[in-house]
C-alpha cells in the first residue's frame, strides 16, 4: 500500500475513533522537588554544591495515576536534561547573588596540624600566589 493511501486511512480511522469516543485525556500539572549535587574539580572536589529546587510540568493523561506513571517513565530518561537545565540556570544567576543574602555555617570542628617547611612553601606557591 502506498504511503499517501495509508496516511488517508489513518486519518479516517482517527476521525471515526474521535466520533465514537471523545479523547479521555485531561490536563494535569505535576509539581516535584529534586536535588542536583556536584563537586568542583578545581579544588580537588572539596567543594560540594547541593541545589534543592522544584519544577513543574504539564501532562495530558487519563487519570492522576496515569499522569504519575508517565512522569515516572519520563524521569527514567530525563535526568541529564534536568541537570543541564539547573546548572545552566544557576550559572547565569550566580552573578546576581547578593552576598549579604548568603549564610555561612561551620559544619565541623577544625583540625590543627603543624606544617612542615615544604608544606608551607607549597601552600605559599599554590594557594597564596594562585599558581
Amino acid at each position: 500500500m502506498n504511503t499517501e493511501l495509508e496516511d488517508k486511512l489513518d486519518q479516517l480511522e482517527n476521525e471515526v475513533i474521535e466520533e465514537i469516543r471523545p479523547n479521555p485525556c485531561k490536563a494535569y500539572t505535576l509539581h516535584f522537588p529534586y536535588r542536583v549535587e556536584l563537586n568542583l574539580t578545581a579544588d580537588g572536589c572539596r567543594t560540594e554544591i547541593i541545589i534543592n529546587t522544584t519544577s513543574e510540568e504539564m501532562i495530558f493523561a487519563n487519570t492522576e495515576r496515569d499522569a504519575l506513571w508517565q512522569k515516572e517513565r519520563s524521569d527514567a530518561v530525563s535526568k541529564e536534561g534536568y541537570i543541564k537545565h539547573i546548572v545552566d540556570f544557576v550559572s547565569r544567576e550566580m552573578i546576581r547573588v547578593d552576598i549579604d543574602e548568603c549564610e555561612l555555617s561551620y559544619t565541623g570542628s577544625p583540625i590543627v596540624a603543624e606544617m612542615t617547611q615544604e608544606e608551607l612553601e607549597n601552600y605559599s606557591r599554590e594557594v597564596i600566589s594562585g599558581a
